[in-house]
């Protein structure tokens, strides 16, 4: 059994890559990607989820925003090994007391971390998170997500981003393992969406499976 921990700042994507990989164990598309396997949801839990009134979403989209307050998570099995897993996504919030308890808590039990930052940010503030997080493996993996929104030079902005978090990481002692480029939403104006988004099943797959 593998327990993933998905750390990052505040709208990152973690939750939204937590609620994309449901949606490809439940409709099946799990066994179509690189690595895929039958796996099964064994229970989905987004009750961490509170929303915040007066949301820039509920201004702009009239959609309500939310916020984690409680870590969310997910178990699955694999259907051939009847290996169980569990994804856990805190809050990034850290200055609120509940949510910091449960990014300690998580750092702690998980076994294995993926470190998630967002491509269309500035990394220092994204940083700022991590050196709150005091218990860390030797080893972690690196998301850098929502590629969907970067313009230009896309291949350089990687570039450029996973090196200054490697170089980051590695002021701490702690080695990247392997560095996942995702899309966790489903995006309609994204010519590349299913690529990135088989990214974020592939990713949890790889981890889960050869730990």
């Amino acid at each position: 059994m593998v327990n993933i921990g998905l750390l990052g700042d505040v709208s990152v994507g973690k939750t939204s890559i937590l609620r994309l990989f449901v949606r490809y164990l439940k409709k099946g598309d799990i066994e179509n990607v690189e690595g895929g396997a039958k796996c099964s949801v064994v229970k989905a839990d987004f009750s961490g989820e509170a929303t915040v009134p007066g949301g820039e979403k509920e201004d702009a989209l009239n959609q309500k925003e939310t916020k984690t307050i409680h870590p969310n998570r997910i178990v699955f099995r694999e259907d051939n090994s009847n290996k169980a897993h569990t994804i856990f996504a805190p809050g990034g919030d850290r200055a609120r007391a509940v949510v910091k308890m449960g990014i300690i808590t998580i750092s702690r039990i998980a076994t294995q971390i993926i470190a998630v930052f967002s491509l269309d940010r500035d990394l220092d503030s994204q940083f700022e998170f991590f050196n709150d997080v005091r218990f860390f493996p030797e080893k972690i993996y690196v998301c850098i997500n929502k590629v969907d929104l970067i313009e230009g030079d896309r291949e350089k902005k990687i570039e450029e981003m996973e090196k200054q978090i490697k170089d980051f990481f590695e002021t701490r002692k702690i080695a990247v393992s392997e560095v996942f480029i995702t899309c966790g939403e489903t995006v309609d104006n994204f010519d590349e969406v299913e690529k990135f988004n088989n990214r974020v099943a592939e990713m949890i797959l790889e981890i889960t499976t050869k730990s």
